[in-house]
């Protein structure tokens, strides 16, 4: 009997077959590594692309407030010029004394700017009284309602978040050159659903 040796044919066999597996799983990882990499390539063109446009967007922003201007600045300009304005058609009511008695008091009670005062003489006054003198105050925590003017006597009602922003009006008043003889007349604690403030009322004698 003639017996023939397969198992060299047999070994050849799985050594092919595992050679063909190890091909298809370095395929497969190839295959696996070029999606990460084509999907990182994309993802950073798009995030290149966004930051592009947003360079743009912002040199397009820049442009136009070079063009139009500080638009929050404009703004701000004019909504302090309304309140000016509603300030002495308030005041303008009661008024008998020249209009610019009004625009000082309109200067008292704007942000960055106060009284019209001799220096000479309000440096004498803080001499004798360090706290008489006024200090750099938020304006809009007090606002007029009244003025009314008699034989160079005028009498003036509002109000205030607190007593301490009536006196700092009262401070204002008394260094300005256009008064003189400031009195508080009275307060009261007022409220407006939560919000509290005082209420005041003040004579003063006018120069002009």
């Amino acid at each position: 009997m003639i017996r023939i040796n397969l198992l060299p044919t047999r070994r050849a066999k799985r050594q092919e077959a595992g050679q063909r597996q190890f091909l298809l799983m370095g395929l497969a990882i190839l295959a696996t590594i070029g999606l990460i990499v084509f999907f990182h390539l994309e993802a950073t063109t798009e995030l290149e692309k966004a930051q592009h446009d947003n360079t743009l967007l912002q040199a397009d922003v820049a442009k136009l407030k070079t063009e139009l201007g500080d638009y929050d600045k404009v703004r701000g300009q004019r909504e302090e010029l309304l309140r000016q304005r509603k300030t002495i058609q308030s005041l303008e009511t009661g008024r008998t004394g020249p209009v610019y008695l009004l625009r000082e008091l309109s200067e008292i009670l704007s942000p960055g700017k106060g009284p019209t005062f001799d220096r000479v003489t309000y440096e004498e006054t803080l001499r004798k009284d360090p706290n008489a003198g006024f200090s750099n105050w938020e304006t809009k925590r007090a606002w007029l309602e009244s003025y009314t003017e008699d034989n160079m006597r005028v009498k003036i009602r509002g109000s205030a978040k607190s007593n301490e922003d009536v006196a700092e009006f009262l401070k204002r008043l008394n260094s300005s050159v256009f008064f003189k003889d400031v009195n508080l007349d009275a307060t009261a604690q007022a409220a407006k659903g939560s919000v509290k403030f005082v209420n005041f009322g003040l004579s003063t004698t006018v120069i002009y």
